[in-house]
């Protein structure tokens, strides 16, 4: 195979990749979507009423390791709650009621070794900050993948690829 072919066969697959993101619920791994269940379930006995509590995305700072930190964002959808379906996702339900805030969900494992689950309105999650910095994940902005502190406070220097 020429070189070029492998170049752009390799192209189209980054691309596919990256096009596919975070916003598919299904596709995602098990060990999060486990995590993503139980903002899933907050939420659902938090928020939205009679409506259901679905799954729109995670957001930055992803860290599934020794420490646990997860930050999603929910939406209340158009479908009616129903306990027989459960508090999970439901393909069915992935459109946003409108008017309706989003949802944003921290699940982490603080330093104490306890899980949190933190759900609220994402226009008050700054006023939530105090609950969250219990997270020894939690990123109070300026972080990103590519500039990480290590084990030892040393620089690691990342890649978006790497998550």
């Amino acid at each position: 195979m020429s070189a070029v072919l492998k170049l752009l066969l390799l192209a189209a697959v980054t691309l596919l990749v990256s096009a596919q993101g975070w916003n598919n619920y299904q596709s995602l791994p098990d060990l999060y979507r486990t995590h993503i269940d139980k903002a899933l379930y907050n939420a659902n006995r938090k928020f939205g009423g009679p409506y259901h509590v679905a799954y729109e995305s995670l957001l930055p700072n992803l860290k599934i390791k020794d420490d646990v930190y997860v930050n999603v964002r929910l939406m209340v959808t158009t479908c009616r709650k129903d306990e027989q379906k459960g508090f999970g996702h439901r393909k069915e339900c992935v459109t946003k009621k409108p008017k309706t805030p989003w949802i944003d969900c921290v699940v982490c494992k603080p330093k104490n070794g306890e899980e949190l689950i933190d759900c609220v309105r994402q226009m008050d999650a700054e006023n939530s900050a105090a609950i969250r910095k219990k997270c020894s994940g939690y990123f109070t902005g300026g972080e990103s993948i590519m500039f990480q502190k290590g084990e030892n406070d040393e620089p690691r220097i990342g890649c978006p690829g790497c998550v």
